[in-house]
């Protein structure tokens, strides 16, 4: 008896159903080339497996995008197209799950937030310093690879996205090569950017030492102004004192010219009273 294969673990009639309906929403070509215009039984649980983690309508719309997108439709209907080889295997591949590791990635775009994913951006500029570093080296970057069931269709070394007709001789998308002019231009922008500030800063110090200089040399001026304002001050308390002295003295010349007396019994008293002061005091 011919062996059989196996044809996986059994699905619950619920699973079943959801692969059905997405079967069905395929695109009409496709489900034509299928095996009795359906998936096979052995094929339902990888079928299953690809749809973890997204709605049936997320995978419905990813099969629907990637038919036209990965370029299933124009091998099967341009005129140099190449046909489908395994409708069975390009059925899977409309729906498996991406290879970036980020679970809510959709072929390079957050599903929930409709940005770019960024792991992507990541592995892109990873792939594309590693290619640049063998290319530098002297070392051979690989070739273009064919496209699975996609006879024409070459893969981009850099993104990994399909590409019809003639492979580009670096490997790149025209997409690839121009985020990488972008990404070229902006860090153009960014070293003028940042010589700009550091000559921006540089201005700035200079400004700031002319400033802190200008500051010093009229806080010399204000000490120096303060010690000559002192320095007269005590000039003229000098002055005034040796004024007063004379004063005092012409005064007393001539209460003593006018007084011989007084001034005689004034002097006595002084010189006792300077006695007195002179004399130590008891203990």
């Amino acid at each position: 008896m011919p062996e059989q294969r196996d044809q996986g673990p059994e699905l619950s009639g619920e699973q079943v159903s959801v692969v059905k309906r997405v079967v069905a929403s395929l695109p009409a070509e496709l489900v034509a080339l299928l095996p009795y215009r359906s998936l096979p039984r052995r094929n339902q649980p990888q079928f299953l497996a690809a749809m973890a983690g997204r709605t049936t309508q997320q995978v419905i719309d990813r099969a629907a995008r990637r038919w036209t997108a990965h370029g299933y439709a124009d091998a099967l209907h341009s005129i140099d197209g190449k046909g489908i080889g395994s409708a069975v295997g390009v059925a899977v591949a409309l729906v498996q799950a991406g290879e970036c590791p980020y679970p809510r990635c959709e072929d390079g775009t957050d599903i929930d937030t409709g940005a770019g994913c960024r792991m992507c951006e990541e592995r892109r500029a990873e792939r594309r310093e590693a290619k640049a570093a063998a290319t530098a080296a002297g070392r051979s970057t690989g070739s273009v690879r064919q496209a699975p069931h996609r006879p024409g269709w070459w893969i981009c070394t850099v993104c990994e996205d399909p590409g019809k007709g003639t492979p580009p001789r670096d490997g790149e998308c025209a997409s690839c090569r121009a985020d990488a002019a972008a990404a070229a231009a902006a860090g153009q922008q960014l070293a003028q950017q940042l010589e700009q500030e550091a000559a921006a800063r540089a201005a700035d110090a200079k400004q700031g030492a002319a400033f802190v200089l200008e500051l010093d040399e009229q806080a010399a001026y204000t000490e120096a102004a303060e010690r000559a304002d002192q320095d007269r001050a005590e000039h003229e308390r000098a002055a005034r004192k040796q004024a007063e002295a004379e004063e005092t003295a012409r005064i007393r010349a001539e209460i003593a010219a006018q007084f011989p007396d007084l001034a005689a019994v004034s002097g006595s008293v002084r010189e006792a009273q300077e006695a007195q002061q002179a004399v130590p005091a008891p203990f």
